[in-house]
This record gives structure tokens, sequence and C-alpha cells, in this order.
């Protein structure tokens, strides 16, 4: 029998934000007398009430993107009722994020973006900059000087001596090798100043990304592959990096040399200066046909970089698996696919710049040999001396160099203004379940954050749970419904209840969104009769603990694993929390104890050892709901009795959810909830429901009959 909503069992119920606002509000709270603050949130006993700030932010913040959505069953049919394994890199259509213009508004957004996220480091890029003038200046001196000094050497060597007295080539020569050693120390400044500035900027780009990245919902994970995101964070951070810096001042440097050039051209004979010039107006009409295709295809290369990555990633993760399975053929095959399709795309973007550059090679030399050839005639006429042609020449080269110089940086610019929209992607993306953490940046800490009293009730270190009318499937499967279309469950506070049923029936779903990891579809679910749609996520994830049956380990020693529970906990508490979960059963036999490593994802440890690593992480973050997600299913009998005793301990005097499958954890639930397709279907005590001898009767038989 389903179970219906009577009552809110004594709750207090509060006013609910607008669906509009609430989606969108991290509960930043108004300042009133009766409000506790913590940090970016404020508990208030009355109830959560928005910002009018966060609420303009929310308003403002309604651009989305629509993205594909996994194909999936009818409700009966929804056979997993966990997020997809292999989920399209696409946005899920409940992925929100900022529209980024088109075209040329596109460049101009994101360069005047790439500018705000270099800003402090405006002192070096603008030294580096002092730098490049006194360099430039120094490099334009040059081929004046030695067309002077040329012109000195002829009219010396014709008229026997009738020149300047005292005149020295080689004085010149080494007073302007000074005036070079000068100029090279400025190229190093600029060097070592880009160098630092660009480190920083690729840095706290990194950090900001990641930041985003952190704040994201589960939907996000579910549309986008993590070797994507690495590859963004990793590669695209870099090619920014030369945006603002190198190719900045180099940029800046081709501008300088080149007018500084052409300026100096017009000076010594206009005549040379238009022929000069003649190659680049076609160049830079390339120019930009050239840095549209390359921002294309550069874009495609990263997500190309990304998948092959996201490949590595699940492979090395997976070794074992591919080992067992002799699978290093198959998985070495499709890894080389994804850089072949990488490589065949960078041979694309290779050949345009390479043609580009060809273009822009024989267009510059051609100018210079026109001019050559032009001004070996105006010496011949006597309309221009043989110092200022050599000069000319010069000046030629270095606004050729320069000119070319600049069509490799635009080349440039444009490959890392395609990163830098894949980067602005994710950072100003909004979640669809903002949080204290929304791209902050600075995340602060919020252990052992609790309910206010009022929310909490009159129970001690207990919370009533009430599911509403739920409704809710996948974003990556919205057609395929894994709970509803009216689920609705009660749990009284400090009651432990067994959530039983066969696989797809939509009991793991329940934990995620306990803990708010996705939105529902509609309906509600009330933690002491406050809807977690108006409580901050941070909040509502601080009052459960999930032990899963696969925990996840982080790489660290089994000491900083437990100490994930609750950073700012005491060395003592780390240690009870041990003892309570039986972790020294075990590292009191290692030589190293708790400072033991657990290795990547915890590879080092058994099942079981692991399983009593993550019940301790729990105990020591001390919440009021712990969640049991079949966290013995999959251990043998000795271990599963020292697991069992941690759980004992770690929810005595909780409200429990227990989902499981073995007879020994059902009987011990105070109530047992019976699901079938995303819909309760028989509730009860173990004895009412075998008496009942249907659903649960039947799994029971069937679980017998299987062992």
């Amino acid at each position: 029998m389903e179970t219906k909503d009577d009552t809110d069992r004594g709750a207090t119920t509060v006013p609910r934000m607008t669906t509009s606002s609430a989606n969108l509000v991290m509960v930043a709270l108004r300042r009133s007398p009766s409000c506790a603050h913590n940090k970016r949130f404020v508990v208030c006993d009355r109830s959560y009430v928005p910002s009018r700030s966060i609420i303009r932010r929310a308003s403002s913040s309604t651009s989305t993107t629509t993205d594909r959505n996994g194909g999936g069953n009818n409700e009966n049919d929804a056979s997993d009722s966990s997020p997809p394994s292999r989920p399209s890199p696409e946005p899920s259509p409940s992925s929100p994020s900022i529209d980024l213009p088109s075209g040329d508004d596109d460049k101009g957004f994101i360069m005047r973006r790439l500018y705000e996220i270099a800003k402090p480091e405006r002192t070096l890029i603008l030294a580096s900059a002092g730098t490049l003038a006194v360099t430039s200046s120094i490099t334009l001196l040059l081929p004046y000087a030695c067309g002077q000094v040329l012109d000195a050497a002829i009219l010396e060597a014709t008229t026997g001596g009738g020149g300047d007295e005292g005149f020295s080539p080689l004085a010149v020569s080494l007073g302007l090798f000074g005036l070079t050693g000068t100029a090279g120390l400025g190229v190093y400044a600029r060097s070592l100043m880009l160098n630092v500035a660009g480190n920083r900027i690729v840095s706290r780009i990194r950090r900001r990304l990641f930041a985003s990245i952190l704040s994201q919902d589960s939907a996000f994970f579910d549309a986008n592959k993590s070797g994507d995101l690495i590859s963004r964070l990793a590669n695209d951070s870099w090619y920014v990096r030369s945006a603002v810096t190198t190719e900045a001042v180099s940029g800046l440097r081709g501008v300088v040399m080149s007018a500084g050039s052409t300026s100096l051209l017009f000076y010594t004979s206009p005549t040379l200066a238009m022929i000069s010039l003649l190659s680049i107006p076609p160049v830079f009409l390339m120019a930009r046909v050239v840095g549209r295709r390359l921002k294309e295809r550069q874009n495609s290369v990263q997500k190309l970089h990304g998948k092959a990555t996201d490949i590595a990633e699940e492979v090395f993760g997976g070794m074992k698996t591919v080992q067992s399975f002799n699978a290093q053929g198959l998985e070495y095959d499709r890894y080389a696919t994804a850089v072949t399709a990488a490589h065949d795309k960078e041979v694309d973007v290779g050949k345009i710049k390479a043609a580009f550059d060809g273009v822009v090679h024989v267009a510059a030399n051609g100018a210079v040999l026109l001019v050559m050839g032009y001004g070996g005639t105006l010496v011949l006429a006597g309309e221009l001396s043989a110092g200022d042609l050599t000069g000319f020449l010069m000046y030629s080269l270095l606004m050729a160099g320069n000119v070319s110089s600049l069509s490799g940086t635009y080349t440039e610019v444009m490959k890392s203004i395609a990163a830098a929209g894949r980067l602005f992607e994710i950072i100003d993306r909004v979640p669809k379940i903002p949080s204290s953490f929304q791209n902050t940046g600075d995340f602060g800490s919020l252990d052992g954050i609790r309910l206010d009293p009022f929310v909490r009730g009159k129970h001690k270190g207990s919370i009533s749970i009430k599911f509403d009318g739920i409704r809710f499937a996948y974003p990556a499967r919205s057609d395929a419904l894994v709970l509803g279309p009216d689920f609705s469950l009660d749990i009284d506070a400090g009651e432990n209840i067994a959530l039983v049923g066969g696989s797809g029936s939509g009991k793991s779903t329940i934990s995620l969104l306990l803990t708010r990891l996705y939105n529902l579809d509609s309906g509600r679910i009330l933690l002491n009769g406050q809807d977690i749609a108006d409580i901050d996520p941070a909040i509502v994830r601080g009052q459960v603990g999930v032990v899963s049956q696969e925990p996840l380990l982080f790489s660290g020693s089994i000491y900083d694993n437990i100490r994930y529970g609750r950073p700012s906990a005491s060395d003592a508490e780390i240690l009870d929390a041990a003892r309570a979960a039986h972790v020294t059963h075990f590292t009191d036999a290692l030589p190293r104890g708790l400072e033991t490593q657990v290795g990547s994802r915890g590879t080092q440890l058994s099942g079981g050892q692991k399983q009593r690593v993550a019940i301790a992480r729990v105990m020591l973050k001390d919440p009021p709901i712990c969640v049991l997600d079949e966290a013995t299913s999959a251990l043998d009998a000795r271990s599963e009795y020292h697991i069992n005793q941690a759980l004992h301990a770690m929810t005595k005097g909780r409200t429990v959810i227990s989902i499981a499958h073995r007879l020994s954890t059902i009987r011990e639930a105070d109530r047992i909830a019976v699901l079938k397709g995303g819909r309760i279907v028989e509730t009860g005590t173990f004895d009412e429901l075998i008496r009942l001898k249907s659903t649960f009767h039947r799994l029971v038989e069937q679980q017998l009959t299987n062992s």
C-alpha cells in the first residue's frame, strides 16, 4: 500500500519563497535581531528570507543553454536510478549558463573579460611595456645609424679624407653595441616580468575555474565528462596565459615597431614608403578570414583533447578491470582514435596557419624587393643616397618582420579566445542549485554546520523527514521517471527506516534528493517541516551523512580521510571516531597506523577497511540524519560484523535511512518501505509485511532462495 501524507507530524511550517526565486537563491538572508550569522548565509529562527541583492542577482541570471536529453524509456522501464555513467558532454536542459556573444562581439566580450583577469598584474605588464618602449627605440635607431655611417664612409672614401675629421666607423659601432646591450637588458627584464605576470594570471584563472566547477550541481557533472573539464583546467588556461601576457606585449611591440618603421620610411622617401606598404591591406584582410577559421578549429581541437584525457583518466582509474578482461588493446585503440582525431584537426589548423604565414612572407619580402629595385634606380639617379637606401631597406625588413609577427600574434590570440570562451562557459555558469560556495573562490569553513534549533524542533540529535508529492527524473534522462509521479513518505525523528526494492526502483535516488544534489521536478522535501528548497544546500548537506556501498577515499592518509568529515576536528576527536568505527582494529597492526597512505581512491585498503574509514568520517561529521546505502552488501561475514558494530554506534539517536537487501539490516529497522517503479507499494514492520505475502514477501523469499 502506498503511504499518504496526512500531517507534518507536528512540524512548524514557514513561509516558502516563490519558485522563480527559490531555485536561484542560495539563501542569503536579511539580517534581523533573531538571526544567527554564519559567513555567507544566515540562519533565522523564523524563516528563510532572501536578500534583495541576491534576488536581483538571481533574476538577472535568466539565460540558459539547451542540451541533449539522454534517451529514456517509460517510467516503468527506468532501469537505473543513478546518474548515467557515461553521459553526453553537452550541458543538460537544466544547466543554465551565460549567453556568450557571437562574432566580433564575442571577441570583444572575451578580451574585456581577460583584461579584468589580468588587471591585478597591470603594474608588471605596464612595466614590461615600458621596457618595450626603450628596446624598440634603440632598435629603430640602428637602421638610421647604419645609413649615416655608410654615407660617411662613402664620403670619406670618395673625397680622399675630405670628410669629418675624427670619424671612426669602429667607434660608432662600439657605441651602438653599448645601446644594443642596454636593449638586451630590457628584453631580459620584459621576459622576466611577463613570465611572473603570466604565471599569476593562469593560477588565478585555474582557481576561479576550479571554484566554479566545485559549485556546480550534479546535473552538470552528469552532462560533462571529467576529461573535458581537466582539459579546460590544464590546457585552455595555458592558452589564455599567453594571450594576456606574451602575445599582448608581442602585439604591442609589433604595432610600435611597424608604426615607427613606417614613419621613418615616409621620412626617408614617401614614394618608396607607399610601395613598401602595398602588401599590408591584403595581409590584414586575409588575417580576418584566417582568424575566424582558426578559432573554430582550435575549439574543436580542445574538445578532442578533452575526450582523449577523459578516456585516459577512465582507464587509469579502472586499470584492474582493464587488465582482468585483457582489454589493453581495446583501450589503446580507443585512446589512439581520440588522439588521432585531435591530431588531424591540429593538422588542419597547421595548414591554415602555414598558408597564412607563407602569404605574409611572400607579400612582405616582395615589397622589400620592389623597394630595393626602385630604390636602386633612385640612387643611380642621384635622388637618394646609398646610406638612405640601406637604412630604408632595413626599416622595410623591420616592418615586414613585425607585420609577419603581428599576423602570428593574431592567430595565437584567436586560439586563445577560443580557449577563453570554453573557460568562461563554466566560470560564468549559474548552478541550478546555488549554495554558499557558489563562484566565490573562497570557500571558507562550514565545518559542523547544523540547522537552527527551531528547525530541529524538540528532537535532540535527529530530524524528521517528509517526502511530499515527489516527481523526479534525472536531467540527462528527463523522459525516464525515477520517482513519482506522486512519491510520498514520512519519517519520524529518530526512526530507522529501511528502503527495499529491486534495482532501479529509486532507492539510491532518495539519498541524492535528500542532500539536494538534484532539484525536484515537483513536490517538496521537508526537514522538521522546513522545505529544503528554502535552505542553503550547504546547511542541508551538513545534516546528512551518507555511507555508500563503495565509498570514495581520497589520496592521503587514513587520518586525512577521517578528518574530511570535519576538518576543524581535534586529534582526539578523530581518534575517537576511528575507534568507534573499528578503524583502529586494523590500523594498530600497520607500521604507520592512521598515517598509512590509502592510495588513489583508497586502492591500498580492502573493501571492509574502506567502509570503516567512511563510517568514521561520517561519525566525525556527527550528522542528525544517516543514510546507509547498502553499506554492507559487498562484505564477507567477518567484515560485516565489524561494520555493523560501527554502524550501531554511529546511528544511535539519529534518523536513519537504510537502503538494504540483507535480511540482517532489514530486520533491525523500525519500519520498512517497499519501492517499485518509483512508488511505495508497501510499508510496515518486518513481520507485518511478511504476513501480507506480497511484494516484500517475494523479495525475502527470493533472497533466501539465492542464499
